[in-house]
């Protein structure tokens, strides 16, 4: 580091301001979701699980309740609400009949496809008047940075 004229104390002040900048970038993307968030009457909870549901399919109510952090009990209520505006829709596992997945319903479905529409949006309002060397550059740093802090993760959770 010393090579190149940056010291410790340096490295953590250019840190600090980006990620001073990461913030500022998250409010202005934050205020992007907010209307659809806000039209679907959806809290940031409930748009994380419709956002897990999205990637993964499907969520037993266990990973439910560790999702949102809360009580098998909790985890019920909160999905009996998504499920009675057809947000999600339960199923019984058939080969363990005592288990129950979550999956997406039809205005789950419709919510993330309106979501998809503003994350195309960003990316082409934001993202792609980046020269492509920096969006590559993006990734890699983004992805070196994930492997880090879901390896420190899986030893020792932050809380």
């Amino acid at each position: 580091m010393k090579g190149l004229g940056v010291d410790k104390m340096d490295l953590k002040k250019i840190l600090i301001q980006a990620n001073q900048y990461s913030e500022g970038i998250k409010a202005v993307f934050i205020n992007e979701y907010k209307r659809l968030l806000d039209e679907n009457d959806l809290s940031t909870k409930q748009s994380l699980v419709l956002s897990t549901l999205d990637m993964k399919k499907k969520l037993t109510m266990n990973e439910v309740a560790e999702l949102i952090n809360a009580t098998p009990s909790a985890a019920s209520q909160f999905i009996r609400k998504l499920e009675s505006k057809q947000y999600v829709k339960r199923e019984v596992n058939k080969d363990n009949r005592r288990e129950v997945f979550v999956l997406l319903d039809i205005q789950g479905e419709k919510f993330y496809e309106e979501m998809n529409a503003i994350d195309e949006m960003v990316l082409e309002k934001y993202f792609m008047k980046l020269p492509k060397e920096d969006i590559l550059k993006y990734h890699e740093i983004l992805k070196k940075l994930h492997e880090i802090v879901t390896e420190d993760e899986e030893k020792e959770p932050l809380i």
